[in-house]
């Protein structure tokens, strides 16, 4: 397709689209949101320099440069990518989706992609500047300390991505040109990490993320900047309940968690990184997950989150997670046995796959930790047995406590008589029967 035939299907959409798109306002409603504007496929048009009659068709683009026209529509059809926005509809998404295609195609894209970041995002982020980096996009050597206030973080002018222009978020997710464009990503990745909103926070962990994808270990060494990132990241794994709400806290947690984890892997991907990655991931386990259980480990989503990410990390670190054994079995153990346990089977699940994970990579240490395996595993199976009818759920969960004594005995047969150990639960509770039973 043709500049004149992708401009004309451009024309055809903008009209199409204008009277039926919802016109929500564009910033997050709260109490510390001001200055936000109500937002339409037409207003945005028209802030991207693209004027249109009164009918919904182009009078005329009007270029900044020889490439402004392509640069306004691409940036327009991005900025509707993204079906979460409170802005986009699915048509319009779809519709989107499909004029951007051709230029996704063509062999320009790069140019029209570097062109954006420089020329569209990199203005609206000027003023968001992060002390931990420097202009070039590297580590700073003496960070001078930040003078923004919360008067900077309400002002429009300061934070124009936020308070005005919040589709060039959405534009700047959509932009694949990310390890080509170095020094222009990174200020506006951090200026969203640090945000005070969660909404932009899960935003720039999630382009975090897709940075890491094709970021090679050596550029992250080179910048200096994986260690940003990291003390970035970090401070999100304590957004937790009360203080934050059960909800955002889900979104926030469920998108640093994947963000540091991805970043411990890619800043040392080699044998020889060994030490630094297990250390990485030390620090997740230790300030996240167990700091987070013992402040919100009450609410039940919060906990089975959390030992979803015992599992990723217990199996990333192998033989070295034997160290935190003393924290993560006791963890466990106390959820399968809580006597409301089978009112939420997904916590119960993700506990039983936790002991799993356990077993299978701390196996040299297991038997001296066997009674509080099954404690919990035991307990939790004749809860399920009590309920008589149960759920699928539950059921799942009962095939998992029964995979789970199969890996610990055959674990243990080497070191202890399980069978003996076996009868006398089975003597002292004929529920257990069907379980250590063979």
């Amino acid at each position: 397709m043709d500049l004149g035939s992708l401009r004309r299907a451009a024309r055809k959409y903008i009209k199409e689209t204008t009277a039926s798109n919802p016109t929500p306002e564009f910033a997050p409603i709260g109490p510390l949101s001001t200055d936000v504007q109500a937002l339409s496929l037409a207003s945005l048009t028209e802030s991207l320099g693209i004027s249109r009659s009164g009918d919904g068709e182009f009078q005329k683009l009007a270029p900044l440069s020889p490439g402004e026209p392509d640069i306004a529509v691409l940036t327009c059809l991005a900025a509707f990518s993204d079906g979460h926005d409170a802005w986009n509809s699915p048509r319009t998404q779809k519709e989107a989706s499909l004029l951007a295609k051709d230029y996704v195609e063509s062999g320009h894209l790069p140019a029209l992609l570097a062109s954006i970041l420089q020329n569209r995002i990199k203005p609206l982020f000027s003023q968001s500047k992060n002390p931990a980096i420097t202009q070039q996009g590297r580590r700073a050597i003496d960070p001078i300390p930040s003078n923004e206030t919360l008067h900077s973080d309400l002002d429009a002018s300061s934070k124009p991505w936020k308070r005005r222009d919040v589709y060039i978020v959405t534009v700047f997710q959509w932009d694949s040109s990310l390890q080509a464009n170095w020094p222009l990503v990174i200020p506006p990745l951090l200026a969203m990490i640090d945000d005070t909103s969660v909404t932009y926070k899960v935003k720039g962990c999630n382009c975090l993320m897709a940075l890491l994808r094709v970021c090679p270990a050596t550029l992250l060494e080179r910048t200096g900047l994986g260690e940003v990132f990291e003390n970035a990241v970090m401070p999100c794994l304590l957004y937790l309940p009360s203080l934050t709400e059960e909800a955002e806290s889900l979104q926030m947690l469920r998108a640093a968690y994947p963000a540091l984890i991805a970043l411990a892997l890619t800043r040392f991907p080699d044998e020889k990184d060994r030490t630094a990655r297990m250390r990485a991931l030390d620090r997740i386990l230790r300030q996240g997950v167990l700091k987070g259980y013992a402040y919100a480990g009450e609410h039940v989503k919060i906990a089975e989150l959390l030992v979803q990410q015992i599992v990723k990390l217990v199996n990333e670190m192998g033989i070295e997670s034997v160290k935190h054994l003393k924290h993560t079995l006791p963890l466990q153990s106390a959820n399968l046995a809580s006597p409301f346990a089978t009112a939420y089977p997904p916590l119960l699940q993700a506990s039983v796959n936790a002991m799993e994970a356990i077993i299978v990579n701390d196996w040299p240490r297991i038997s001296h930790h066997r009674g509080e395996i099954l404690k919990g595993l035991t307990v939790c199976w004749c809860r399920i047995k009590d309920q008589g009818e149960v759920s699928k759920e539950l059921e799942k969960v009962q095939e998992s406590i029964e995979r789970a004594v199969r890996l610990l005995t055959s674990v243990l047969k080497t070191d202890v008589d399980v069978v003996e150990e076996y009868r006398i639960l089975v003597d002292s509770d004929a529920r257990l029967r069907d379980l250590l039973v063979a």
